[in-house]
């Protein structure tokens, strides 16, 4: 049962291909994820991919979740965490101190003044993001693809194999968690 994680980092699942375009990653493969992934259609039983899919333009993520459909295995499932666009901005109007807590303990970058309004502006743009998404874009492009899209909690799956992988929790982070089952 073929099971690979997109866009891994430095994060390793026993038993499962890591995908990354950094070699400093150590992935098993080194590769850009805008290009054709290198498995058969229907190949791959699991797919795996956490804060990643903001480091691409909405184009360019609805070719990769073309891809990801390509070689998913009908009713083969991808987990996908990305932060959530609605949490980050109502805790910014709301003036949500938590935010700054999280930042400077999930994500560690400094921020000069240390306000909410640096700090949506740094988070939308660090680390090569290109799009931040909420439930309602997400599933407007994930849907038309084939996925049938169910937004689940913080470690929890429908699918075994898929229970357990999340790093960023609620405590630390303003993910969502999603299971994408290939229709």
């Amino acid at each position: 049962m073929t099971k690979v994680s997109l866009g891994s980092g430095g994060v390793r699942f026993d038993g499962w291909i890591h995908i990354d375009g950094d070699p400093q990653w150590q992935p098993d493969i080194c590769m850009d994820l805008r290009q054709r992934l290198p498995f058969d259609d229907g190949a791959v039983a699991f797919l795996q991919s956490e804060d990643f899919i903001g480091q691409f333009t909405l184009d360019e993520a609805d070719a990769f979740f073309r891809e990801c459909h390509r070689v998913l295995r009908p009713g083969g499932a991808f987990r996908l965490l990305t932060p959530d666009l609605r949490t980050l901005l109502t805790m910014y109007v709301n003036r949500d101190m938590r935010l700054l807590h999280l930042w400077e303990t999930g994500v560690g970058i400094p921020l000069k003044t240390r306000t909410l309004g640096e700090l949506v502006n740094v988070a939308m743009t660090f680390s090569n993001q290109h799009f931040f998404y909420d439930e309602e874009t997400l599933r407007a492009v994930l849907e038309p693809v084939g996925f049938e899209v169910q937004r689940v909690e913080y470690q929890q799956s429908a699918f075994p194999e898929l229970r357990g992988l999340d790093w960023r929790s609620p405590d630390d982070a303003i993910s969502m968690y999603f299971d994408c089952v290939r229709r």
